[in-house]
């Protein structure tokens, strides 16, 4: 290739593909790779020394900043071409290290989980059984190990086939973007590398999961971990800081009852159940814990039914479905189920002592705190937006106030999902509706048929499909009906205009060919 003023842009790409595609970067460094890449767009030969080719690309750039010092030119050449601001190599080795500690730390998990398994195989060879306790504590283990074999696996499948582009990615010039979104979601290629990112204690250890994984999540962080450290020192410790925490702060701590009360009147599962949830509150501020206790954790189980429910499972699963069927529903329709291991494998501990009768009045108000703060994650949940009904609302809550893209998913959410009438939205849904004969929309609607690419995806498109769903609704049969008949005629001029528009582009990048002296003349 002969650099000069009519290179194209897509040149200068492909023949940084072509050089990175042919080359181990990891073999022969990034400045070796730096340097084949000018011999090839100067179109000198393998010979030419390292001077001749700064030399020569100095001449015939048309960039008018260059740097003149030799290392800091090759580095230029290195960021502008290959875009490769590190030593891939020397990535990879890090990589290496950071995965080494990761396998280090599973294989510890692992050894612990199985150590702990063994114990209870051999404490049941002993007694001929295991305690409800046990049992359940078996299950948590076996429950933590499946994860960490899992966590595994990813971290193999990563070494075995992805960490040589990984490594490339985190050399490379990196944009402010791609920064702040590593920042936010995390810089690893595999989820036990990102574990710590927002989690308060480690994930994959079952040491970790404790009574408290459930509770005081909406403090500060640095509030909560002070918090469960105090309520971790001493039973009367955690009795102390639980009962401020449910009574709250004037100005700086709702109350309990305030929290929920609050959420039984945004959900309608929770509003069905008002006067239980008022009743619990109300044993509990009497000190009437037997009566609590008796009473939390079957409103507890039976709003998770409810959640269930809502999220599509039948009546006829509930009926043989056990807490354990019921959570696993839930953690695999909800993002926001945080505590699926907690409610699994921690409160049906308390559960079942509170069923068999093995409290003491001592025990009593212990366990009616914990029932209480078990109660507020639940209740949360049951506005989660994650359940369709309450989706629904947030976009019902949009389109009525004419957003395009809410109108447009509005279209099918009031055929899949009924809003109770607890919510009142009737006014809501009429305004929203209203929206569809606005010219704003079919303006939108417009808009978003001349992005349609190709003529053959006209008739399929979504502007098309949604055009049609109006109609079919009866909301703006005639707008409806005008859009459907002129949609072939907008898309293809639309395409056609961008058809036409890149080939002037194509036109302007084409090399300038020079006349020869004889031709002029």
């Amino acid at each position: 290739m002969a650099y000069n003023n009519s290179t194209t842009v897509g040149e200068i790409l492909s023949l940084s593909a072509k050089v990175k595609r042919e080359n181990d970067v990891f073999a022969q460094g990034k400045r070796k790779l730096a340097k084949i890449f000018l011999r090839e767009l100067l179109d000198l030969p393998a010979s030419a020394a390292d001077a001749e080719l700064e030399t020569t690309y100095k001449a015939c750039s048309p960039r008018e900043k260059i740097p003149e010092d030799s290392t800091e030119f090759w580095s230029f050449v290195e960021k502008e071409y290959l875009h490769l601001e590190a030593e891939p190599k020397t990535k990879f080795t890090d990589i290496c290290f950071r995965v080494n500690e990761h396998l280090v730390e599973l294989a510890g998990n692992l050894s612990y989980i199985k150590k702990e398994l063994a114990n209870l195989e051999e404490k049941k060879k002993t007694d001929g059984r295991l305690t409800a306790d046990e049992r359940y504590y078996r299950n948590q283990l076996e429950y933590f190990e499946k994860k960490n074999l899992v966590a595994k696996d990813e971290i193999v499948d990563f070494m075995t086939h992805k960490i040589k582009s990984y490594a490339i990615s985190k050399a490379s010039v990196q944009s402010s973007i791609m920064i702040l979104g590593r920042s936010l979601l995390g810089d690893s290629p595999y989820a036990f590398g990102r574990k710590f990112l927002w989690a308060i204690s480690d994930p994959y250890d079952v040491r970790s999961l404790d009574s408290y994984s459930n509770k005081f999540m909406d403090l500060p962080t640095g509030s909560y971990r002070e918090m469960v450290r105090e309520c971790k020192s001493s039973p009367e410790k955690f009795k102390e800081c639980s009962t401020i925490y449910i009574n709250g702060i004037p100005d700086k701590l709702s109350s309990l009852r305030v929290k929920l009360l609050d959420l039984v009147e945004k959900s309608h599962i929770l509003f069905t159940r008002r006067n239980v949830i008022e009743t619990m509150l109300r044993h509990y501020e009497a000190k009437d814990y037997i009566s609590l206790v008796s009473m939390a954790p079957l409103q507890i189980e039976g709003i998770f039914a409810d959640i269930c429910r809502e999220i599509g499972v039948s009546e006829s699963q509930l009926d043989i479905s056990s807490l354990n069927d019921k959570l696993q529903h839930i953690d695999g329709k909800m993002t926001s189920f945080f505590y699926f291991e907690y409610y699994s494998f921690k409160f049906p501990v308390l559960r079942n002592l509170v069923a068999h009768g093995g409290l003491v009045d001592g025990d009593l108000e212990e366990t009616a705190i914990h029932l209480m703060l078990d109660l507020l994650p639940v209740c949360e949940l049951a506005v989660s937006e994650d359940l369709p009904v309450i989706h629904a609302l947030d976009i019902l809550k949009e389109a009525s106030n004419g957003k395009a893209k809410q109108l447009v998913e509005w279209l099918d959410l009031r055929k899949s999902v009924v809003i109770p009438d607890f919510y009142g939205a009737q006014g809501s849904i009429a305004k929203a509706e209203g929206h569809y004969a606005t010219q704003e929309f079919w303006d939108y609607l417009e808009g978003e048929l001349k992005k349609v690419m190709d003529e053959d995806h006209i008739k399929g498109s979504d502007p098309v499909k949604i055009a049609g769903k109006v109609k079919s609704a009866g909301f703006a049969d005639e707008q409806a009906e005008k859009f459907l008949k002129s949609s072939w005629r907008v898309a293809t001029e639309a395409i056609n205009q961008r058809n036409e528009m890149r080939e002037k582009v194509r036109n302007l990048l084409k090399p300038k060919i020079e006349t020869p002296e004889e031709e002029k003349e």
